[in-house]
């Protein structure tokens, strides 16, 4: 309620300095994070390799599942 509040003095004194939802360059600011993106570790991909085959693995399961239930 606060925020709100505050959002609605702002726009009515026609202050637009101040915003309800900061933006992400300023969280990035703050936090001294960059917006850069990083590379990715080597055990990061190993672990989306991983990841992808056994979603790969339960969708071919799943799908002959369905394929089986349909002949009968």
């Amino acid at each position: 309620m606060k925020s709100e509040k505050n959002a609605d003095q702002n726009s009515r004194s026609g202050d637009g300095s101040v915003s309800a939802t900061p933006s992400t360059a300023l969280l990035n600011r703050k936090l001294g994070t960059s917006p850069a993106p990083r590379m990715l570790t080597k055990s990061e991909i190993d672990l989306l390799r991983q990841s992808a085959r056994e979603i790969a693995q339960s969708t071919r399961e799943i799908l002959a599942n369905k394929k089986n239930k349909s002949k009968l």
